[in-house]
């Protein structure tokens, strides 16, 4: 069929007419009455559809029009309406002749049932009702369109006054809202701009009248105000297309000040209006950057710690061969001539594993997995007895200046790691030296607290001695500075460093719960400086005599247990020559076999930490079941995790690091027999 819809909505006629063009229905629309009117003249039309208020002509005139014409009354007619006042209505269009009357919003399924109901009907003769007269229709007529156009009126004020209070609640947000609103029109002239906006920028209505305008004050830099037209313009054109949202987009501003904030912009439109809505974000940029800076720090201590781990593993293995060396090219050295040429050859070997040794400890050291002993001692005294080897160290042209604090406290550190230390900060610093130059080592007591540590990334809150080394050499750029702590980087030629100097001095103030700052730039030096905290309690001398001559037997019997074929075999040799009773043992097993067998006393026990079928630890703890008095030394090419509690020795344990020599492990195996049961 084709059907007439006339309605003065577009909106209404679209979906009309989508909705009979899927029932198989032919469609003409029209937006009032006058047009249909126009197109019932012209055209054949099975169905009409019409709303009820429409300029021109109204749909009750329109019904009145068609059913009074003897040509077109036979024509269904379906008066269809949002205006509904009451039953009357529905009785006088009927009275006019409508077939049908329906409410609007209908049920899509409910709307074509009365459709389909209406042209089956129609089908057959139609039963035409005698119209009213046409005084009592117009009265009618009149009677319904003044409560309608009433009904309007309600309508339209309650529209006002939701209109009154939208805006009234937009302005009431616009103005308390933590962010800064801006409304421009199509012409793109703002029409208004929020309080917090005003505060943000400083730019008011008269100030920017215009985006233009904006553009030109907020970005002073024309390269960067042509990139921001650009780009603003096609994402306003796209949202204003589809009636939606921008992308956020960022943008530093320049204010009325001069300051820059660091802007996310927002708009969305209605088609006839822009809401821009600018939010401050440079807190958040800032922390961003800063949360950036802590993540590349935690990946680089991760990368540190990984590779920690592999050279802690690295030198377990090479600790135990450089044991083997050491020891037999010092026994070999003992029954040389020393003018025979290969005691020569000894030296130089035994030289080169003792190199060799240095460097594992380096190692260790930047794993933190070195044994160390600490002690409370007084920093500035342990400088003062370094500061000799340390001129002589760095050489006669270059100056070495020392400026202790005074009355700065105590630390707790193993003596030889403040050695180690100086030595590695001094060396490096000496190398950044071309020619004369002056190195400052410096001490001071500081306090840092929360606010300081929130806002200097890498700081802990305590109190604290800083241990400074400073230099006025080369200096170093970023990306050497950002690298400086791993092991083996270096910037020095082949054969002139390790690259574990930096990365011991590292290893070791993290060790001990400490950290570290480095500044420096290019030509204008560098300071490394190092905090550590403070420690009460009567301090240490750090300054130890060494034990020239190798402590001799008093007859005493050792148990030694070690793995490793060549070492257990050097220690029993060993410590035999220096008059001990040696039983030696390949696994602990087999070590509590011969504790258990041995019918005298075993006044030690050596053991290595890593064994198969039981620790170091255990081992001894079974051992000292049997022999109660036992002394413990143990000895390992790695870490004393096992005994120690985060490396550090307990008291009246005793740890003999690998590689060892002859004098190491007689001096160890003395000491710890003679260590009193009851110390104080």
């Amino acid at each position: 069929m084709k059907v007439l819809i006339v309605d003065d909505h577009e909106e209404n006629l679209y979906l009309l007419e989508t909705l009979l063009k899927a029932g198989g229905h032919q469609i003409r629309p029209a937006a009032n009455g006058a047009e249909a009117w126009a197109i019932l003249e012209s055209e054949g039309i099975d169905l009409i559809i019409s709303d009820i208020l429409m300029p021109v002509m109204d749909g009750f005139q329109l019904c009145r029009k068609v059913k009074t014409d003897q040509r077109l009354r036979a024509i269904p007619f379906i008066i269809y309406t949002a205006t509904y006042t009451g039953p009357q209505d529905q009785a006088f269009a009927m009275t006019i002749g409508a077939d049908r009357f329906i409410e609007k919003p209908c049920e899509p399924d409910l709307f074509m049932v009365a459709v389909n109901e209406v042209t089956a009907s129609a089908a057959r003769p139609p039963d035409i009702p005698v119209p009213v007269k046409e005084e009592e229709a117009l009265r009618l007529y009149s009677e319904r369109l003044i409560r309608k156009l009433e009904q309007k009126m309600l309508e339209a004020e309650k529209e006002i006054q939701a209109r009154k209070e939208s805006e009234s609640r937009f302005r009431l947000f616009a103005e308390t809202a933590p962010v800064g609103v801006i409304i421009v029109n199509q012409e793109q002239k703002a029409v208004y701009i929020s309080p917090k906006c005003i505060d943000l920028f400083g730019y008011t209505l008269d100030d920017i009248p215009n985006i233009e305008a904006w553009l030109t004050l907020a970005y002073p830099d024309e390269g960067l105000r042509d990139r921001v037209r650009r780009e603003w313009q096609a994402e306003v054109d796209a949202a204003r297309a589809t009636l939606s949202e921008i992308r956020p987009l960022e943008y530093p501003v320049t204010c009325k000040n001069g300051r820059v904030l660091d802007i996310e912009f927002r708009m969305s439109t209605n088609g006839t209006l822009d809401f821009i809505v600018l939010t401050d974000i440079t807190q958040r940029k800032q922390a961003e950057a800063e949360w950036k800076k802590l993540q590349d720090q935690l990946t680089q201590a991760q990368k540190m710690e990984s590779v920690g781990r592999l050279a802690g593993g690295v030198a377990h293995d090479y600790n135990n061969m450089l044991s083997v060396i050491i020891g037999y090219a010092e026994l070999a050295l003992d029954k040389v001539n020393p003018r025979d040429q290969v005691h020569e050859d000894l030296t130089e070997i035994l030289t080169a594993a003792r190199r060799s040794a240095d460097i594992t400890r380096q190692l260790l050291a930047f794993a933190r997995q070195q044994t160390i002993a600490p002690k409370i001692i007084d920093l500035n005294q342990a400088i003062k007895y370094m500061l000799k080897m340390l001129k002589r160290l760095i050489g006669e042209d270059i100056q070495l200046n020392w400026l202790p604090g005074t009355e700065i406290g105590k630390i707790k550190i193993d003596p030889s790691q403040i050695d180690q230390i100086l030595a590695n900060l001094c060396v490096n610093a000496r190398d950044a030296i071309t020619g004369v130059g002056k190195i400052t080592i410096e001490t001071r007591a500081v306090r840092f607290d929360n606010a300081y540590c929130d806002s200097h990334a890498g700081f802990i809150p305590g109190d604290f001695i800083m241990l400074a080394v400073s230099d006025n050499g080369s200096g170093m750029d970023k990306e050497t500075r950002d690298r400086i702590f791993e092991p083996f980087f270096t910037t020095k030629g082949i054969g002139e460093g390790t690259g574990l100097g930096l990365s011991t001095v590292y290893g070791i103030v993290k060790q001990n719960n400490g950290f570290i700052n480095v500044y420096s730039e290019p030509g204008k030096g560098t300071a490394f400086n190092i905090y550590l905290a403070r420690h009460s309690g009567p301090a240490v001398d750090p300054c130890r005599e060494e034990i020239r001559e190798i402590p001799l037997s008093r007859g005493e019997t050792i148990l030694v247990v070690e793995d490793e074929a060549a070492i257990l075999k050097l220690t029993e040799k060993i410590l035999r020559d220096l008059g001990y009773t040696v039983l030696s043992a390949a696994s602990p097993l087999k070590a509590l076999d011969a504790a258990k067998t041995f019918k005298d006393k075993i006044r030690l026990l050596i053991t290595d930490m890593i064994l198969p079928e039981m620790n170091g630890r255990d081992l001894a703890r079974q051992v000292q079941s049997l022999y109660p008095e036992i002394r413990i030394l143990f000895m390992s090419g790695y870490t004393a995790n096992a005994v120690t509690h985060h490396q550090v020795l307990e008291p009246g344990l005793f740890f003999l690091q690998k590689p060892f020599s002859v004098k190491d492990l007689a001096v160890m195996v003395r000491k710890a027999l003679d260590h009193s049961q009851n110390p104080e």
